[in-house]
């Protein structure tokens, strides 16, 4: 069955259809429930916006589907609801979910053409039964001039949160709260804007905290560059640092998948003529594949957890005969990291170097520690030998390689058929620094891309290499030292392409802790993919509701000005 062939089983997907960007996950602790939405199109596989589609979950990767969250339907954003934050509050001892978003009233939208007057503003809707039922607020949009008019190259993608350290730089109270929406300027170059509020209604311009002229290089050592738009961005601290997530559009001369890529960047604020302004010490890339969308939220134990869009990456016509296209890949964890100084270590952008302490910081990236329940009713293969029994798509790898000289090249190969004629390599390369994924080979009829995904890796002296593999029928997820990530995706032709197996160089495989853990949950016991698969693709969003999900009663049908209590 096309539709089933290359779906992920253990990621969160949309029950059929296009989906994209994450863009509101929660944790509601009344409910102890997340929340997570997404950018869809039911009824095409083909990119658009109709709705936010929303699913929950008690884990973070056993989902049920919701409701959707919005549709287009109002004049502001007939033609689009984009991407967006919630964030909760106790209003008169109420819990009270806003949901912000892009809404859209006129297209075609992108930095290449000319930006039309009004089609983007940012607008709220609230949920007074943890996210049940949503209403818009009778006075959107809240916010309808962009910064640069006519000159704008985009505006959207608000991202609402408190920023202790900015309240603190400005001198006002700590609860106060931020949108930073993901901008840019034509003849000018990207730019993230910063509104403050006091009650998440009213909202007015701090500063321009990000500016920087397109196309040029994030430092004077760094390959990677600012492209021409900002997209989807996002603040967060860790201690004294601070740190910012976005989207970066390039243009079309771009390596990157669909002249896009996904950039983090650690700093500080300081005042420029008054004004809040970042200042970059340290950037990397959040993935070195295909995800894009990053959204950031708080688990229930108050983590940094990230999800983000792991688009399809083949031809047009495998898309159309499945039916459907995206995925998220998995949640994610991030937080710093801190070592004692280095000197000469490779890659220094991504190293936040301390002289006075001794020591240097980097952006720690791990799946989250709710993943592993999806392995947890498994019992691992722990002997490297086992990997040759290996018939599935759906599994997990993990190592750790000791005692390690540098020159070492560690491979695993994986969705490979018995005859090696379609298989996907990936490349643990310690001598030139270099975590690769080679696709030349993983599909015999050329289904998807088969160019190369590879992100720089280095050591620290005497460091071991952890690594960590999730494969996932046509998705595939790699992490290395829990500072590195890259997602990938293959369409392999052949039913057999279900083996892996190994090829170390002479390594000493007792230097080597090896677990295996085949067969991953289903991350919808609800659903079934007949059930989804029986949906024809031209529904509307209507029946796909009333087959999806049952709706609760509405509440209420708008809320007038709060007063907002932390």
């Amino acid at each position: 069955m096309a539709f089933a062939r290359f779906r992920p089983t253990s990621h969160f997907i949309a029950p059929h259809s296009w989906m994209n960007d994450p863009c509101g996950a929660i944790y509601v602790p009344e409910t102890q429930e997340y929340i997570v939405c997404y950018q869809w199109n039911p009824g095409t596989p083909n990119g658009g916006n109709s709705a936010w589609g929303m699913a929950k979950s008690r884990d973070l990767v056993t989902w049920e589907d919701c409701s959707p969250a919005l549709r287009k339907e109002e004049s502001y954003d007939h033609l689009g609801v984009f991407s967006g934050s919630i964030i909760s509050r106790i209003v008169d001892g109420r819990r009270v979910l806003f949901l912000f978003y892009t809404s859209i009233s006129a297209l075609p939208l992108h930095w290449s053409v000319p930006y039309i007057k009004g089609c983007e503003s940012q607008s709220v809707a609230f949920s007074i039964d943890f996210g049940t039922s949503w209403h818009r607020f009778q006075h959107n949009p809240l916010l309808t001039i962009t910064p640069k008019r006519e000159a704008t190259t985009g505006w959207r993608d608000p991202f609402v949160s408190k920023w202790e350290a900015l309240s603190t730089l400005l001198g006002v109270d700590l609860s106060t709260d931020y949108m930073m929406i993901a901008s840019g300027e034509r003849g000018r170059g990207p730019q993230l804007h910063i509104y403050q509020s006091d009650n998440l209604l009213d909202w007015k311009m701090v500063s321009t905290i990000l500016d920087v002229p397109a196309g040029s290089s994030l430092s004077k050592t760094s390959k990677l560059k600012f492209g021409m738009n900002f997209e989807c961005a996002s603040f967060l601290s860790f201690g004294e640092r601070q740190y910012i997530i976005v989207g970066i559009e390039e243009d079309h001369n771009s390596r990157h998948h669909c002249s896009r890529y996904l950039l983090w960047m650690s700093g500080s604020l300081v005042l420029e003529d008054g004004k809040p302004r970042f200042k970059i010490q340290s950037h990397g890339l959040l993935d070195h594949g295909i995800l894009y969308a990053a959204h950031i939220f708080r688990d229930s134990e108050g983590r940094t957890t990230q999800l983000g869009w792991a688009d399809e990456d083949a031809k047009q016509n495998v898309i159309s005969e499945q039916g459907w296209a995206g995925c998220l890949a998995l949640p994610r964890e991030l937080y710093e990291i801190s070592k004692p100084l280095t000197k000469g270590v490779e890659n220094r952008d991504v190293w936040n170097a301390h002289q006075g302490s001794g020591t240097m910081t980097t952006l720690g990236i791990r799946p989250a520690s709710q993943v592993y329940a999806l392995q947890e009713h498994i019992t691992p293969s722990s002997t490297l030998s086992s990997i040759n029994d290996l018939r599935s798509t759906n599994f997990t790898i993990k190592a750790t390689f000791k005692h390690l000289s540098g020159n070492e090249k560690f491979t695993f190969n994986v969705r490979e058929c018995p005859n090696f004629s379609e298989v996907t390599t990936i490349i643990f390369d310690i001598a030139t620094g270099l975590i690769t994924v080679n696709r030349s080979r993983s599909s015999l009829e050329s289904l998807g891309a088969i160019s190369p995904e590879s992100g720089p890796f280095h050591l620290l002296p005497n460091e071991d290499l952890q690594i960590q593999i999730f494969v996932d029928n046509s998705i595939i997820e790699i992490y290395a030292n829990d500072r590195f990530a890259i997602t990938s995706r293959v369409y392999p032709t052949l039913e057999t392409s279900t083996r892996a197996s190994f090829d170390f160089g002479g390594f000493d495989e007792v230097n080597v802790d090896f677990r295996c853990w085949e067969g991953l949950k289903d991350a919808w016991l609800r659903r079934s993919l007949e059930e989804s698969g029986s949906i024809p693709i031209n529904s509307p969003l209507e029946t796909i509701n009333e087959k999806l999900v049952v709706t609760a009663e509405q509440a209420v049908q708008t809320l007038k000005y709060p007063d907002i209590a932390a």
